[in-house]
C-alpha cells in the first residue's frame, strides 16, 4: 500500500513540475526583451546573427542534456520564473526593485537570467544580474569561475539588449555585478505548488526571499574582497555599493516579514564555494 502511495506521490510531483515548467516558460517568454525591437540600433544583420546563435545553442543543449539534466533544468526555469514574478508581486527584493528578463541571447551568451533594477531616485538605479541555479553540482562552480575571470579581466557582466521603463537606457548595459542565486529541488517544488495554486500571501512571506538576499550579500562581499586583492578598485566600489544596497533591503525586510531561518542545501553550497573564492 505504501509503495502505491509513493508511486502516486511521484506521479503527482512529476505532473506538478511539468505544469510549473509550462507556466514558467510562458511567463519568461512573454517578459523577455525582444532583440528584434533593437534592429534600428544594431542593424538587422546583427540581430539575425544573434537569433541564429540562440537556435544553434539550444539545439546543442537539447542533444547534450540527459533526462536527469532536463529535469534539473525544468526546476531552474520554474525557480527563475517564480523569482521574476515575486520580485514585483511579493517585493522579494524590496519595494523599489523590478525584475527585467533579458533576451534569450543574453541569457545564453552572457549568463544573465534576470536583471534586478533597484531604483535609488527618479534618475538613477542600481542593477544586479542573477544567474539562477537549481543544483550544487559543477555547474555552480563554472558560474563562480566565470565571475572570478571577469574580475581578473577588470570587467563585470554585460547584456547587449537592455531597456528600462524608468531610465533612458536602451542598448548595452555593462558593469553589471553578477551573482548566483539558487534553491534546492525540495524548496523549488514547494514554491511551485504555492505558485500554481495562486497562494500569493504564502509566497509573500516565504523564507526563500531571505535566503536569496543573504546569498547575494555574501557573494558581493566575497567578490569585493577579491577585487581589492586584484587591485580592481573600480569593481570593488561597484560590488560594495551594491552589497550595501542589498544589505539595506535585507535589514528592512526583517522588520516587515517573519524569517523562520530555513536555508536549504544550495545556500550552504554557495557559502562553501565562496570559501574557496
Amino acid at each position: 500500500m505504501r509503495g502505491f502511495e509513493r508511486s502516486e506521490e511521484k506521479i503527482f510531483e512529476h505532473l506538478t513540475v511539468d505544469q510549473g515548467f509550462k507556466k514558467a516558460e510562458r511567463l519568461l517568454s512573454q517578459e523577455a526583451i525582444k532583440p528584434r525591437s533593437f534592429a534600428d540600433l544594431y542593424g538587422e544583420d546583427s540581430v539575425k546573427e544573434d537569433e541564429l546563435y540562440v537556435e544553434k545553442m539550444e539545439a546543442e543543449f537539447e542533444q547534450g542534456h540527459s533526462p536527469e539534466m532536463r529535469e534539473t533544468q525544468k526546476l531552474a526555469t520554474i525557480f527563475e520564473a517564480i523569482v521574476h514574478d515575486n520580485a514585483d508581486m511579493s517585493e522579494w527584493f524590496g519595494s523599489d526593485a523590478e525584475a527585467i528578463k533579458p533576451s534569450r541571447f543574453d541569457d545564453i551568451k552572457n549568463g544573465v537570467d534576470t536583471i534586478i533594477e533597484i531604483q535609488e531616485d527618479e534618475r538613477s538605479a542600481s542593477h544586479l544580474g542573477l544567474a539562477i541555479d537549481a543544483t550544487f553540482s559543477q555547474d555552480m562552480e563554472k558560474k563562480f569561475t566565470r565571475i572570478r575571470r571577469e574580475i581578473d579581466a577588470g570587467e563585470l557582466a554585460k547584456v547587449k539588449y537592455f531597456q528600462s521603463e524608468h531610465l533612458s537606457i536602451r542598448g548595452e548595459l555593462s558593469n553589471l555585478p553578477r551573482v548566483v542565486i539558487g534553491a534546492d529541488a525540495k524548496t523549488i517544488k514547494e514554491l511551485n505548488e504555492l505558485w500554481l495554486e495562486g497562494k500569493k500571501r504564502d509566497l509573500g512571506k516565504h523564507s526563500v526571499q531571505f535566503q536569496i538576499l543573504e546569498e547575494i550579500v555574501m557573494q558581493l562581499e566575497a567578490f569585493r574582497r577579491y577585487a581589492e586583492e586584484k587591485n580592481k578598485k573600480e569593481l570593488a566600489i561597484i560590488y560594495e555599493s551594491t552589497r550595501s544596497l542589498v544589505a539595506g533591503i535585507l535589514s528592512k525586510k526583517h522588520h516587515e516579514v517573519h524569517d523562520n531561518g530555513d536555508r536549504d542545501q544550495i545556500y550552504y553550497a554557495i557559502q562553501s564555494n565562496l570559501g574557496a573564492f
